[in-house]
């Protein structure tokens, strides 16, 4: 679909986004408010009440709702590769070069080498 003069458009924010219990992305749906998946968008150009009430081939868990946006995304794209990345972006490293964000299972900032890299293993514990 191409941009239109009569649309109302909105830049989506990370927090735009919820997922739902079926683990699909969903946004809420800017006039209904009810859920608008991100493949019903993409492939249907409607939020999930207005499928509910309207197409019988679609089985969703949703209110059915007499909606009348048509949605769609955008996205934008610019190639810049002089621009470096900022703190914000996903994977940053502090200035010491390591990823602070990033633990292991067990909820302990994960290190560079792995377990036991420093020690000698214990011919008992192998068998």
């Amino acid at each position: 679909m191409s941009r239109s003069d009569e649309a109302a458009y909105t830049e989506l924010e990370p927090d735009a986004w919820h997922q739902n219990e079926q683990g699909n992305y969903t946004i809420d749906c800017p006039e209904c408010g009810s859920e608008a998946t991100l493949m019903n968008v993409v492939k249907h150009g409607r939020c999930n009440g207005y499928l509910s009430k309207h197409d019988e081939d679609v089985e969703l868990d949703t209110q059915p709702m007499d909606c009348t946006a048509k949605l769609w995304f955008e996205l934008g794209y610019v190639s810049d590769p002089d621009e470096s990345m900022t703190d914000d972006a996903v994977g940053a490293d502090d200035e010491n070069g390591t990823d602070e964000g990033v633990e292991s299972e067990e909820g302990v900032p994960a290190s560079d080498s792995p377990a036991g890299a420093e020690g000698t293993v214990d011919d008992d514990q192998t068998q």
